[in-house]
């Protein structure tokens, strides 16, 4: 799901490569020279509707009026572009690239293994707080000025978060992807189910301006579980399988010995709603004597998932009665007798009851 690369030298020949191939959105902290290097390729990118966040480390009166003109067309095709007055060129100095929230290019080598998914995010925080800490740069004294924010930039799939807005010297203001028209300023509340690449365009007489933001679905499975019974033929734990494809339910006999088994992704704090917090691997053993329940929730980054596990207990004696209902209905098969197909059996047993409401409700 995430990507790392990285290239002490010629960085800027690498991310000229990448701008031919990502989706959505770049976000790029680098330095002037780099800029000028890749200036004609992010213009080119942005004409195929692909989104730039800029940060560049700049020296004071580092080719003035070619960055202004670039600056100017880049900013004015979309962009948002963020200046940080340095004094000198430093070759120690990280600079990287973040491509569609999955992959990262940077000139400095990761320290030790490293969760991904921790150092994206973290990235991701970083450059939005250089960016608040930078000059942004503005295309005309009277131009129009919007924002357009997300709750947070990495989300999973189904997790509902807010966009925010506001826009100024504007007539019209257009969500897409679905055109819709939104007031000068607000909040939405929307669903994540994929990759999610959003912009906000507004208009007045003369001009025009755009702002984009890009969401990462994350697919992730958080928690692995898996459910079995214990047999005492064999004194040892026997797997079962959920009765339901779209639901975690689980029918075992009247006074079983359920263990139920997890792993968690590393990262996640995981909690379930009577036993508190869990360690990332684990299990639980517990006597089925009623209908009962267990309720996971996964904090991971700044994501909440649940996940529940349900248990139905049938009793033995119902269980055993339908077995002996069936030998005694193949003896009668065997002899020639003939049961008529439309004339529904007349003892329904407890346990056929309840596979039959599973199948009901799913």
């Amino acid at each position: 799901m995430f990507d790392y690369c990285y290239w002490p030298e010629g960085l800027e020949i690498e991310l000229n490569k990448q701008l031919d191939n990502f989706h959505h959105q770049a976000q790029l902290f680098i330095d002037g020279q780099v800029f000028m290097a890749l200036a004609n390729k992010i213009l080119k990118a942005q004409v195929a509707g692909k989104y730039f966040e800029l940060i560049i480390l700049l020296p004071k009166g580092y080719r003035t009026l070619e960055n202004a003109n670039l600056f100017h067309r880049i900013t004015q095709a979309g962009a948002k572009v963020g200046i940080i007055e340095i004094t000198v060129f430093d070759e120690g100095f990280e600079q990287f690239a973040i491509f569609d929230n999955r992959l990262y290019y940077s000139n400095k080598r990761l320290e030790g293994e490293v969760d991904f998914a921790d150092l994206f995010f973290k990235k991701h925080q970083d450059f939005e707080s250089l960016m608040e800490s930078s000059r942004l740069v503005n295309s005309y004294s009277q131009e129009i000025k919007l924002s357009f924010t997300a709750e947070k930039y990495f989300a999973t799939k189904g997790e509902e978060l807010s966009i925010f807005w506001e826009a100024t010297n504007a007539n019209s203001n257009i969500l897409t992807p679905g055109n819709k028209m939104l007031d000068s300023q607000g909040e939405e509340r929307i669903t994540i189910e994929e990759d999610t690449f959003l912009t906000i365009t507004s208009k007045n007489e003369k001009s025009k301006t755009s702002l984009s933001i890009f969401i990462k679905c994350l697919e992730i499975e958080h928690l692995k579980f898996s459910v079995s019974i214990f047999n005492k033929e064999i004194d040892d734990y026997v797997p079962i399988e959920s009765v339901s494809k779209n639901n975690e339910l689980f029918a075992v006999y009247l006074s079983d010995v359920v263990k139920i088994e997890w792993v968690c992704k590393p990262g996640t704090t995981l909690i379930e709603s009577r036993l508190g917090r869990l360690n990332n691997i684990g299990f639980h053993n517990f006597v089925c004597l009623e209908k009962s329940s267990l309720n996971f929730e996964m904090h991971y980054l700044n994501t909440v998932t649940s996940k529940e596990v349900h248990f139905y207990p049938v009793s033995k004696y119902s269980a055993r009665f339908e077995e002996e209902e069936n030998q005694d209905i193949a003896k009668q098969m065997r002899k020639g007798r003939k049961r008529k197909e439309e004339q529904p059996s007349e003892k329904e047993t407890f346990l056929s009851k309840v596979f039959s409401l599973f199948r009901l409700k799913n």
